[in-house]
Protein backbone atom coordinates (compact mmCIF):
# COMPACT_ATOMS: atom_id res chain seq x y z
CA UNK A 1 0.00 0.00 0.00
CA UNK A 2 1.56 2.88 -1.24
CA UNK A 3 1.51 5.42 2.15
CA UNK A 4 1.17 8.77 -0.14
CA UNK A 5 -1.56 7.49 -1.34
CA UNK A 6 -5.31 7.79 1.09
CA UNK A 7 -8.50 6.53 -0.91
CA UNK A 8 -11.90 6.82 0.82
CA UNK A 9 -15.02 4.72 -1.31
CA UNK A 10 -18.19 5.27 -0.50
CA UNK A 11 -20.10 1.92 -2.16
CA UNK A 12 -17.95 2.48 -5.30
CA UNK A 13 -19.75 5.86 -6.68
CA UNK A 14 -18.41 8.27 -4.06
CA UNK A 15 -14.60 8.68 -3.84
CA UNK A 16 -12.12 10.94 -1.96
CA UNK A 17 -8.10 11.10 -2.83
CA UNK A 18 -5.74 12.35 -0.81
CA UNK A 19 -2.30 12.44 -2.42
CA UNK A 20 1.14 13.77 -0.60
CA UNK A 21 3.46 13.77 -3.61
CA UNK A 22 3.46 13.98 -7.45
CA UNK A 23 1.44 10.50 -8.22
CA UNK A 24 0.45 9.09 -12.64
CA UNK A 25 -1.93 7.59 -13.36
CA UNK A 26 -3.80 5.69 -16.34
CA UNK A 27 -7.49 4.33 -16.52
CA UNK A 28 -10.24 3.69 -18.47
CA UNK A 29 -13.32 5.77 -17.23
CA UNK A 30 -16.79 3.28 -17.62
CA UNK A 31 -19.06 5.45 -16.28
CA UNK A 32 -19.66 8.94 -16.15
CA UNK A 33 -17.80 10.57 -13.35
CA UNK A 34 -17.40 14.36 -12.13
CA UNK A 35 -14.64 15.58 -10.28
CA UNK A 36 -13.93 18.71 -8.31
CA UNK A 37 -10.13 19.55 -6.67
CA UNK A 38 -10.47 20.69 -2.92
CA UNK A 39 -6.53 21.63 -2.82
CA UNK A 40 -3.81 20.68 -5.14
CA UNK A 41 -3.25 20.67 -8.90
CA UNK A 42 -4.31 17.97 -11.72
CA UNK A 43 -2.70 18.06 -15.34
CA UNK A 44 -5.58 15.73 -17.54
CA UNK A 45 -3.73 14.42 -20.96
CA UNK A 46 -6.95 13.53 -23.37
CA UNK A 47 -6.88 10.61 -25.84
CA UNK A 48 -5.56 13.01 -28.69
CA UNK A 49 -2.76 14.28 -26.17
CA UNK A 50 -4.23 17.64 -25.55
CA UNK A 51 -3.82 18.78 -21.98
CA UNK A 52 -5.75 20.45 -19.51
CA UNK A 53 -4.37 21.47 -15.93
CA UNK A 54 -6.96 22.24 -13.18
CA UNK A 55 -6.56 23.86 -9.99
CA UNK A 56 -8.06 24.09 -6.44
CA UNK A 57 -11.44 25.03 -6.61
CA UNK A 58 -12.31 24.22 -10.45
CA UNK A 59 -14.49 20.94 -11.19
CA UNK A 60 -14.86 18.95 -14.61
CA UNK A 61 -17.26 16.27 -16.23
CA UNK A 62 -16.00 13.14 -17.57
CA UNK A 63 -17.96 11.29 -19.85
CA UNK A 64 -17.78 7.43 -20.22
CA UNK A 65 -15.50 5.12 -22.27
CA UNK A 66 -12.65 7.22 -22.34
CA UNK A 67 -9.00 6.85 -21.32
CA UNK A 68 -7.80 8.35 -18.52
CA UNK A 69 -4.33 10.16 -17.75
CA UNK A 70 -4.40 11.49 -14.61
CA UNK A 71 -1.25 13.50 -12.84
CA UNK A 72 -1.96 14.41 -9.38
CA UNK A 73 0.54 17.09 -7.95
CA UNK A 74 -0.17 18.33 -3.91
CA UNK A 75 -0.12 22.56 -3.41
CA UNK A 76 2.91 24.21 -3.91
CA UNK A 77 2.13 25.46 -0.37
CA UNK A 78 2.56 22.28 1.21
CA UNK A 79 -1.30 20.93 0.92
CA UNK A 80 -1.60 17.30 -0.69
CA UNK A 81 -3.57 16.90 -3.36
CA UNK A 82 -7.30 15.98 -2.97
CA UNK A 83 -10.06 15.25 -5.19
CA UNK A 84 -13.25 14.29 -5.15
CA UNK A 85 -15.10 11.26 -7.92
CA UNK A 86 -18.47 11.11 -8.25
CA UNK A 87 -19.44 8.33 -10.68
CA UNK A 88 -23.03 8.89 -12.21
CA UNK A 89 -23.64 5.06 -13.44
CA UNK A 90 -25.96 3.95 -16.16
CA UNK A 91 -28.83 2.05 -14.24
CA UNK A 92 -29.34 5.07 -12.21
CA UNK A 93 -28.95 7.52 -15.00
CA UNK A 94 -31.66 4.84 -16.78
CA UNK A 95 -33.93 5.15 -13.60
CA UNK A 96 -33.76 8.86 -13.92
CA UNK A 97 -34.25 10.10 -17.21
CA UNK A 98 -38.05 10.44 -17.04
CA UNK A 99 -37.69 12.90 -14.22
CA UNK A 100 -35.69 15.23 -16.55
CA UNK A 101 -37.12 17.57 -18.68
CA UNK A 102 -35.13 17.83 -21.76
CA UNK A 103 -34.64 21.71 -23.21
CA UNK A 104 -34.68 21.37 -26.87
CA UNK A 105 -32.88 24.19 -27.87
CA UNK A 106 -29.71 23.43 -25.52
CA UNK A 107 -26.42 22.62 -27.67
CA UNK A 108 -25.57 19.21 -27.45
CA UNK A 109 -22.06 17.22 -26.99
CA UNK A 110 -20.46 14.92 -29.40
CA UNK A 111 -18.84 11.96 -26.87
CA UNK A 112 -16.14 11.31 -29.29
CA UNK A 113 -14.56 15.06 -29.41
CA UNK A 114 -15.53 15.90 -25.40
CA UNK A 115 -13.34 13.63 -23.19
CA UNK A 116 -13.20 16.28 -20.51
CA UNK A 117 -15.69 19.06 -19.97
CA UNK A 118 -14.26 21.78 -17.77
CA UNK A 119 -17.06 23.23 -15.82
CA UNK A 120 -18.10 26.48 -14.84
CA UNK A 121 -16.77 27.75 -11.27
CA UNK A 122 -20.75 27.88 -9.98
CA UNK A 123 -21.89 28.46 -6.76
CA UNK A 124 -24.11 25.32 -6.80
CA UNK A 125 -21.60 23.35 -7.92
CA UNK A 126 -19.27 24.68 -5.04
CA UNK A 127 -22.22 24.09 -2.35
CA UNK A 128 -22.44 20.63 -3.77
CA UNK A 129 -19.12 19.51 -3.46
CA UNK A 130 -18.41 20.93 -0.06
CA UNK A 131 -21.43 18.62 1.28
CA UNK A 132 -19.62 15.91 0.01
CA UNK A 133 -16.44 16.66 1.40
CA UNK A 134 -18.31 16.99 4.90
CA UNK A 135 -19.24 13.21 4.97
CA UNK A 136 -15.68 12.27 4.86
CA UNK A 137 -14.83 15.17 7.08
CA UNK A 138 -17.03 13.55 9.79
CA UNK A 139 -15.73 10.36 8.93
CA UNK A 140 -19.12 9.12 8.73
CA UNK A 141 -20.60 6.96 5.47
CA UNK A 142 -23.64 8.81 4.60
CA UNK A 143 -26.73 5.88 4.16
CA UNK A 144 -27.76 4.55 0.45
CA UNK A 145 -31.25 6.77 0.56
CA UNK A 146 -28.86 10.08 1.02
CA UNK A 147 -26.24 9.36 -1.42
CA UNK A 148 -28.84 8.40 -3.89
CA UNK A 149 -30.40 11.78 -3.09
CA UNK A 150 -26.72 13.00 -3.33
CA UNK A 151 -26.80 12.14 -7.26
CA UNK A 152 -29.99 13.31 -7.93
CA UNK A 153 -28.77 16.63 -6.89
CA UNK A 154 -25.32 16.30 -9.08
CA UNK A 155 -27.14 15.76 -12.05
CA UNK A 156 -29.84 18.05 -11.56
CA UNK A 157 -26.39 21.04 -10.53
CA UNK A 158 -24.99 19.56 -13.43
CA UNK A 159 -27.62 20.32 -16.18
CA UNK A 160 -28.33 23.86 -14.31
CA UNK A 161 -25.02 24.80 -14.75
CA UNK A 162 -23.89 22.74 -18.10
CA UNK A 163 -27.13 22.07 -19.72
CA UNK A 164 -25.15 20.60 -23.12
CA UNK A 165 -24.32 17.13 -21.34
CA UNK A 166 -27.92 16.20 -21.74
CA UNK A 167 -26.91 14.78 -24.63
CA UNK A 168 -24.07 12.68 -22.99
CA UNK A 169 -25.01 11.86 -19.65
CA UNK A 170 -28.52 9.90 -20.98
CA UNK A 171 -26.73 8.37 -24.11
CA UNK A 172 -27.09 4.91 -23.18
CA UNK A 173 -25.53 3.05 -26.40
CA UNK A 174 -22.62 1.17 -26.21
CA UNK A 175 -19.15 1.15 -27.44
CA UNK A 176 -18.92 -0.08 -30.48
CA UNK A 177 -16.82 -3.43 -30.69
CA UNK A 178 -13.11 -2.27 -31.49
CA UNK A 179 -10.42 -3.89 -32.73
CA UNK A 180 -8.58 -5.89 -29.51
CA UNK A 181 -5.40 -6.15 -30.91
CA UNK A 182 -4.43 -2.65 -31.88
CA UNK A 183 -6.23 -1.52 -28.59
CA UNK A 184 -4.38 -4.00 -26.17
CA UNK A 185 -0.99 -3.13 -27.80
CA UNK A 186 -1.87 1.03 -27.66
CA UNK A 187 -3.31 0.29 -23.65
CA UNK A 188 -0.67 -2.64 -22.21
CA UNK A 189 0.92 0.23 -19.67
CA UNK A 190 -2.24 1.25 -18.30
CA UNK A 191 -2.39 1.81 -14.52
CA UNK A 192 -3.06 -2.43 -13.77
CA UNK A 193 -3.23 -1.90 -10.13
CA UNK A 194 -5.24 0.30 -10.14
CA UNK A 195 -8.08 -0.97 -12.32
CA UNK A 196 -7.79 -4.45 -10.78
CA UNK A 197 -7.94 -2.54 -7.04
CA UNK A 198 -11.21 -1.00 -7.93
CA UNK A 199 -13.64 -3.54 -10.17
CA UNK A 200 -11.13 -6.04 -12.25
CA UNK A 201 -8.89 -4.99 -15.14
CA UNK A 202 -9.98 -7.85 -17.35
CA UNK A 203 -13.41 -6.49 -17.02
CA UNK A 204 -12.77 -3.12 -17.46
CA UNK A 205 -10.78 -3.74 -20.76
CA UNK A 206 -13.70 -6.24 -21.60
CA UNK A 207 -16.29 -3.06 -21.61
CA UNK A 208 -13.67 -0.45 -22.89
CA UNK A 209 -13.60 -2.65 -26.34
CA UNK A 210 -16.98 -3.23 -26.32
CA UNK A 211 -17.08 -6.90 -25.39
CA UNK A 212 -19.07 -8.73 -22.78
CA UNK A 213 -16.56 -10.15 -20.08
CA UNK A 214 -16.65 -13.76 -21.52
CA UNK A 215 -16.89 -12.74 -25.26
CA UNK A 216 -13.36 -10.54 -24.26
CA UNK A 217 -11.81 -13.57 -22.66
CA UNK A 218 -13.07 -16.03 -26.31
CA UNK A 219 -11.09 -13.16 -28.64
CA UNK A 220 -8.59 -12.42 -26.41
CA UNK A 221 -7.41 -15.97 -26.48
CA UNK A 222 -7.87 -16.63 -29.85
CA UNK A 223 -6.14 -13.73 -31.14
CA UNK A 224 -2.53 -13.83 -28.32
CA UNK A 225 -3.14 -17.67 -27.55
CA UNK A 226 -2.57 -16.40 -24.02
CA UNK A 227 -4.67 -15.43 -21.05
CA UNK A 228 -5.12 -11.37 -20.51
CA UNK A 229 -2.76 -11.15 -17.28
CA UNK A 230 -0.63 -13.24 -18.79
CA UNK A 231 -0.19 -11.47 -22.26
CA UNK A 232 -0.05 -8.23 -20.31
CA UNK A 233 3.00 -9.26 -18.31
CA UNK A 234 4.57 -10.65 -20.88
CA UNK A 235 4.03 -7.38 -23.24
CA UNK A 236 5.42 -4.95 -20.72
CA UNK A 237 9.04 -7.39 -20.07
CA UNK A 238 9.25 -7.31 -23.90
CA UNK A 239 9.07 -3.80 -23.93
CA UNK A 240 11.26 -3.59 -20.60
CA UNK A 241 13.77 -5.52 -22.48
CA UNK A 242 14.02 -3.33 -25.53
CA UNK A 243 14.20 -0.14 -23.14
CA UNK A 244 17.26 -1.14 -21.44
CA UNK A 245 19.22 -2.76 -24.10
CA UNK A 246 19.16 0.51 -26.08
CA UNK A 247 20.70 2.42 -22.52
CA UNK A 248 17.68 3.27 -20.50
CA UNK A 249 18.54 1.50 -16.65
CA UNK A 250 15.77 -0.55 -14.74
CA UNK A 251 14.70 2.31 -12.31
CA UNK A 252 13.92 3.83 -15.04
CA UNK A 253 11.89 1.43 -17.37
CA UNK A 254 9.65 -0.28 -14.73
CA UNK A 255 7.48 2.60 -14.17
CA UNK A 256 7.20 3.44 -18.15
CA UNK A 257 5.70 -0.27 -19.02
CA UNK A 258 3.55 -0.05 -16.26
CA UNK A 259 4.44 -2.02 -13.19
CA UNK A 260 4.41 -0.78 -9.19
CA UNK A 261 7.58 -1.27 -7.73
CA UNK A 262 11.29 -2.46 -8.51
CA UNK A 263 11.26 -5.51 -6.85
CA UNK A 264 7.66 -7.13 -8.90
CA UNK A 265 9.77 -5.82 -12.26
CA UNK A 266 13.03 -7.64 -11.11
CA UNK A 267 11.31 -10.82 -10.07
CA UNK A 268 8.80 -11.18 -13.35
CA UNK A 269 12.03 -10.17 -15.92
CA UNK A 270 14.06 -12.74 -14.17
CA UNK A 271 11.09 -15.38 -14.38
CA UNK A 272 10.55 -14.60 -17.95
CA UNK A 273 13.99 -14.53 -19.33
CA UNK A 274 16.43 -16.48 -16.89
CA UNK A 275 18.46 -13.62 -15.78
CA UNK A 276 17.72 -10.54 -14.05
CA UNK A 277 17.80 -6.68 -15.34
CA UNK A 278 20.80 -5.82 -13.43
CA UNK A 279 22.66 -7.95 -15.90
CA UNK A 280 21.23 -5.89 -19.33
CA UNK A 281 22.10 -2.59 -17.57
CA UNK A 282 25.99 -4.24 -16.77
CA UNK A 283 26.33 -4.98 -20.77
CA UNK A 284 24.99 -1.94 -21.81
CA UNK A 285 27.42 0.25 -19.43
Amino acid sequence: MDKNITIYNFMDTFYCCEVFRDKFCEEMVTEHMLVYLCSGELDLIAPNKKQYHLEKGQSFFLPRNHKMVKIKHPSKNGEPFKGLFLQLKTPFLRKMVSEINFDPKAKRLRPETTPYILLPEHPFLKGFFKSLESYFDAQEYPSEALMENKEKEAVLTLLQVKPEVVSLLFDFAEPFKIDLESYMNDNYKSDLDMLYALTGYISEFAHYTGRSLSAFKKDFEETFHLSPGRWLTKRRLQEARRLMENGEKPLEVYLQVGFKNLSHFSTAFKREYGFPPSELEAKAS
